[in-house]
């Protein structure tokens, strides 16, 4: 099951099927999150974590990364959390497959349907190692001891006959690259679809972008038209289904009081969750007016649908 399916979620880019999956719990509780939304450097490397929970009074309290089921890359993230608790005093933990399966023993969908539904969804686009601004070390550049280091790593593989070595040269030889004045394979030149800069490739090449960021902002492009496309949709038939539960409960919504709403709506949120996976009060109120206005304007607006349903 490939776990590094990117995509949007309630405007955030999320990098894995985990961390949606994680997402989802949260929503389902009500709970407040925010995605990347601080570096810290730790030292040996600057870190962005995953998720960011706050106090009321809008303090970071606590972090919460997720991973994958490997093993090594679970240690390192222990690691860095570990630091950033130690010196910034901020509540840190570590998520993973066994700790999701645990978390969804008690929410009425499953781990694996709630995977399968990020892999399978419209609004995800390119894998985990994306570009761009939403790459996790966009904009940091190597520091000039790094670079010597990558130099001295190079060469040395370059004068050895490592198995390293002859994957350099198989992958310059299926690039075309230029080898001793000769050019392996003929080449052309093609129009960027994402910038329209004209950019070289072999004839057999399949690519259609000048460099992997424009393929990944024309991925993300797609992605969100579909998202918005696919949000409207959903919101046209969340309002139509405010109207319809009014309509078929017109007694109790004609004699509930404006300071008595939540009860008479909880049905309704609960029905509008089972049928749409939404959950929160103000996408609903949004989807119903295009804007939140509150359980009031909610309730206002029922009563006069179900006024107008009995004239």
């Amino acid at each position: 099951m490939n776990r590094g399916y990117a995509g949007f979620y309630k405007s955030y880019y999320l990098r894995s099927s985990y961390e949606y999956a994680y997402a989802k719990f949260l929503d389902y509780h009500s709970i407040s999150w925010g995605y990347e939304d601080r570096v810290f450097n730790i030292g040996y490397k600057f870190y962005k974590p995953d998720f960011f929970f706050y106090n009321d009074a809008g303090n970071l309290v606590k972090i919460v990364e997720i991973k994958s089921r490997d093993y090594e890359a679970k240690e390192k993230a222990l690691k860095d959390l570990n630091v950033i608790k130690t010196t910034y005093g901020i509540d840190c933990e570590l998520i993973s497959y066994e700790e999701l399966l645990d978390m969804y023993k008690f929410v009425p969908f499953s781990l694996t349907s709630t995977i399968t539904e990020w892999i399978e969804s419209n609004n995800t686009t390119i894998n985990k190692a994306v570009f761009g601004k939403y790459n996790g070390h966009f904009n940091q550049k190597h520091t000039d001891q790094t670079k010597r280091k990558i130099g001295q790593h190079t060469k040395k593989l370059w004068e050895s006959n490592s198995p390293a070595k002859a994957r350099m040269i198989e992958g310059l030889r299926k690039s075309g690259l230029v080898q001793k004045g000769k050019q392996k394979k003929p080449r052309e030149q093609r129009i960027c679809k994402s910038c329209g800069r004209e950019f070289e490739v072999i004839v057999t090449s399949s690519k259609l972008f000048c460099t992997q960021v424009c393929a990944g902002n024309s991925n993300i492009k797609i992605a969100t038209q579909v998202y918005v496309e696919n949000r409207a949709s959903i919101h046209q038939e969340i309002k139509q289904t405010v109207i319809q539960w009014a309509i078929d409960h017109t007694e109790i919504i004609t004699v509930t009081p404006l300071n008595k709403i939540k009860s008479t709506l909880n049905p309704l949120i609960e029905h509008i969750y089972q049928d749409f996976g939404v959950k929160d009060f103000r996408v609903i109120s949004k989807a119903v007016f295009g804007e939140d206005r509150g359980r009031k304007e909610l309730l206002r607006f029922m009563k006069k649908v179900c006024n107008e349903n009995v004239c």
